[in-house]
């Protein structure tokens, strides 16, 4: 379970997230809407550690990572896909896949539960990813 329990942060002086609170289960899917400037991407940007934490705390599975460094994140299962679909556009999609698989060490399984989760990825796995 991913856990925000009171979590503040921003940029510089200017607090954005205000005591946010959340989780998501196991096998949830959270979605977070809003107008521009609502602190959506500063939420993500917070979880992921590439913006500080003020105040306090992110559990992922019982575990502290509040204080993770950017690289980490990942390999305690965490991703985040900024607007504009940052991938390796010259790559193939099942490249691109194998890549985010790399990092956190998975295998088959994974990849096979993606392939589920977003079905027409499966035919497009030779295709190059820009497509």
């Amino acid at each position: 379970m991913l856990e925000l329990s009171d979590i503040s942060s921003g940029y510089g002086k200017a607090l954005v997230l205000r005591d946010v609170s959340l989780s998501v289960k196991p096998g949830e899917i959270m979605c977070l809407f809003g107008r521009n400037g609502a602190g959506k991407t500063t939420t993500l940007k917070t979880i992921t550690g590439l913006l500080p934490l003020e105040s306090g705390v992110i559990r992922l599975e019982g575990a502290d990572i509040s204080s993770l460094p950017p690289h980490e994140v990942p390999k305690a299962g965490i991703g985040y896909v900024p607007q504009g679909r940052r991938l390796f556009a010259d790559l193939s999609v099942a490249e691109n896949i194998e890549i985010g698989l790399m990092v956190r060490g998975e295998g088959a399984q994974t990849k096979e539960w993606v392939l589920e989760l977003f079905p027409r990825l499966r035919e497009r796995l030779r295709q190059r990813a820009e497509t």
